[in-house]
Protein backbone atom coordinates (compact mmCIF):
# COMPACT_ATOMS: atom_id res chain seq x y z
CA UNK A 1 0.00 0.00 0.00
CA UNK A 2 1.73 3.23 -1.10
CA UNK A 3 2.23 6.16 1.22
CA UNK A 4 1.26 9.52 -0.32
CA UNK A 5 2.75 12.87 0.56
CA UNK A 6 1.41 16.39 0.25
CA UNK A 7 2.24 17.11 -3.40
CA UNK A 8 -0.02 14.23 -4.50
CA UNK A 9 -3.01 15.80 -2.75
CA UNK A 10 -2.17 19.34 -3.85
CA UNK A 11 -2.11 18.12 -7.46
CA UNK A 12 -5.59 16.68 -7.01
CA UNK A 13 -7.07 19.53 -4.98
CA UNK A 14 -5.71 22.56 -6.82
CA UNK A 15 -7.66 23.79 -9.84
CA UNK A 16 -4.57 23.66 -12.04
CA UNK A 17 -1.41 21.69 -11.35
CA UNK A 18 1.10 20.15 -13.74
CA UNK A 19 0.89 16.89 -11.79
CA UNK A 20 -2.94 16.66 -11.78
CA UNK A 21 -3.21 14.09 -14.64
CA UNK A 22 -0.60 11.83 -13.03
CA UNK A 23 -2.11 12.14 -9.56
CA UNK A 24 -5.56 11.34 -10.96
CA UNK A 25 -4.25 8.18 -12.64
CA UNK A 26 -2.51 7.04 -9.46
CA UNK A 27 -5.60 7.83 -7.35
CA UNK A 28 -7.64 5.54 -9.62
CA UNK A 29 -4.96 2.83 -9.70
CA UNK A 30 -4.62 2.72 -5.90
CA UNK A 31 -8.23 3.60 -5.02
CA UNK A 32 -8.97 2.69 -1.40
CA UNK A 33 -5.40 1.42 -1.04
CA UNK A 34 -3.38 4.51 -0.06
CA UNK A 35 -2.19 5.74 3.29
CA UNK A 36 -0.71 8.91 4.71
CA UNK A 37 0.14 10.50 8.02
CA UNK A 38 -0.93 13.30 10.27
CA UNK A 39 2.02 15.25 8.82
CA UNK A 40 0.30 15.36 5.44
CA UNK A 41 -2.95 16.57 6.96
CA UNK A 42 -1.17 19.34 8.89
CA UNK A 43 0.80 20.43 5.83
CA UNK A 44 -2.34 20.44 3.66
CA UNK A 45 -4.22 22.49 6.23
CA UNK A 46 -1.34 24.97 6.38
CA UNK A 47 -1.30 25.28 2.57
CA UNK A 48 -5.08 25.48 2.12
CA UNK A 49 -5.20 29.24 2.50
CA UNK A 50 -2.21 29.79 0.19
CA UNK A 51 -3.85 27.73 -2.57
CA UNK A 52 -7.40 28.92 -1.84
CA UNK A 53 -8.62 25.42 -0.96
CA UNK A 54 -11.75 24.73 1.07
CA UNK A 55 -10.30 23.19 4.23
CA UNK A 56 -13.46 21.18 4.92
CA UNK A 57 -13.29 19.66 1.44
CA UNK A 58 -9.60 18.95 1.93
CA UNK A 59 -10.36 17.14 5.20
CA UNK A 60 -13.27 15.18 3.71
CA UNK A 61 -11.34 14.12 0.59
CA UNK A 62 -8.24 13.22 2.57
CA UNK A 63 -10.27 10.96 4.87
CA UNK A 64 -12.14 9.37 1.95
CA UNK A 65 -9.02 8.69 -0.13
CA UNK A 66 -6.57 7.40 2.49
CA UNK A 67 -5.98 5.79 5.81
CA UNK A 68 -4.35 8.34 8.13
CA UNK A 69 -1.95 6.68 10.55
CA UNK A 70 -0.75 8.10 13.86
CA UNK A 71 2.70 8.55 15.30
CA UNK A 72 4.83 6.43 17.61
CA UNK A 73 8.14 7.11 19.34
CA UNK A 74 10.18 5.29 16.70
CA UNK A 75 8.75 7.50 13.95
CA UNK A 76 9.85 10.59 15.84
CA UNK A 77 13.40 9.25 16.23
CA UNK A 78 13.59 8.25 12.56
CA UNK A 79 12.38 11.72 11.52
CA UNK A 80 15.03 13.30 13.73
CA UNK A 81 17.71 11.22 12.00
CA UNK A 82 16.47 12.33 8.56
CA UNK A 83 16.60 15.95 9.73
CA UNK A 84 20.18 15.40 10.90
CA UNK A 85 20.93 14.08 7.39
CA UNK A 86 19.55 17.25 5.77
CA UNK A 87 15.81 16.77 5.22
CA UNK A 88 13.28 19.46 6.03
CA UNK A 89 11.00 18.77 8.98
CA UNK A 90 7.92 17.87 6.93
CA UNK A 91 9.88 15.71 4.49
CA UNK A 92 11.59 13.94 7.40
CA UNK A 93 8.23 13.02 8.89
CA UNK A 94 6.90 11.88 5.49
CA UNK A 95 9.95 9.64 5.11
CA UNK A 96 9.72 8.34 8.68
CA UNK A 97 6.03 7.52 8.36
CA UNK A 98 6.56 5.88 4.98
CA UNK A 99 9.07 3.40 6.37
CA UNK A 100 9.65 0.60 3.85
CA UNK A 101 6.48 1.27 1.81
CA UNK A 102 6.67 2.95 -1.58
CA UNK A 103 5.94 6.68 -1.58
CA UNK A 104 3.98 8.52 -4.27
CA UNK A 105 5.73 11.85 -4.60
CA UNK A 106 7.33 14.20 -7.11
CA UNK A 107 10.00 15.19 -4.60
CA UNK A 108 13.27 13.77 -5.93
CA UNK A 109 15.14 14.41 -2.69
CA UNK A 110 13.57 11.24 -1.26
CA UNK A 111 15.53 9.22 -3.82
CA UNK A 112 18.90 10.14 -2.34
CA UNK A 113 17.73 8.85 1.04
CA UNK A 114 16.91 5.42 -0.41
CA UNK A 115 13.14 5.76 -0.19
CA UNK A 116 11.33 3.74 -2.85
CA UNK A 117 9.34 6.33 -4.77
CA UNK A 118 6.56 6.05 -7.36
CA UNK A 119 7.49 9.07 -9.45
CA UNK A 120 4.40 11.25 -9.58
CA UNK A 121 6.07 13.50 -12.18
CA UNK A 122 6.65 10.59 -14.58
CA UNK A 123 3.49 8.56 -14.17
Amino acid sequence: MPYVDTDFFLALFKEKDWLKPNASLLAKKYQNNLWTSLTTAIELFMLSEEYNLDINRVARDLIQMTIIKGVDANTVFVAAQYIEEGMTVFDAFHAAFCGSDEMISSDKKFDKFGISRIQLERY
